[in-house]
């Protein structure tokens, strides 16, 4: 199976704007106004050279779909591809931690294997390393 790199966007590769969290017209609709967390951006891209598929998994909503790749095609994949991008269902308010392992049953598991992890919040990163897998933390996930 192809090797991929799992990683999170909220917290980990964007760092959210002046908005709310939550869904809606002024949270994660506006996400596109997040800036980028340039220090772990460069380490995926190191990353990358030995492992040049990533699957990005957010706890974000299908609503915020189109801003997500835009930012994530302009600020991540420096414009010249397009993410594959695993997103939580629009009313679906679970914990990040059950709605992410859900997204990695659905696209991940059987089709590919994870190199490595890259994510923030504790609980997602127990998840995570549960599931045997390696995860770099790139914060404090106390939250």
């Amino acid at each position: 199976m192809e090797e991929v790199l799992l990683c999170d966007v909220d917290g980990t590769l964007a760092l959210r704007a002046d908005r709310s969290p939550f869904p809606g017209p002024q949270g994660e609709l506006r996400a596109g106004e997040d800036r980028p967390n340039l220090p772990v951006i460069r380490v995926l891209d190191d990353l990358r050279r030995s492992t040049p598929h990533v699957v990005f998994l957010s706890g974000r909503t299908e609503a915020a779909r189109v801003p997500t790749e835009w930012w994530l095609h302009a600020h991540v994949l420096g414009g010249r591809e397009w993410p594959e991008l695993s997103l939580r269902a629009v009313g679906d308010t679970r914990p990040d931690d059950v709605v992410k392992r859900e997204l990695y049953e659905r696209d991940v598991a059987g089709r590919y294997t994870v190199r490595l992890v890259l994510d923030d919040r504790d609980r997602v990163v127990g998840m995570w390393r549960g599931l045997g897998l390696t995860v770099l933390q790139v914060a404090d996930g106390d939250f």
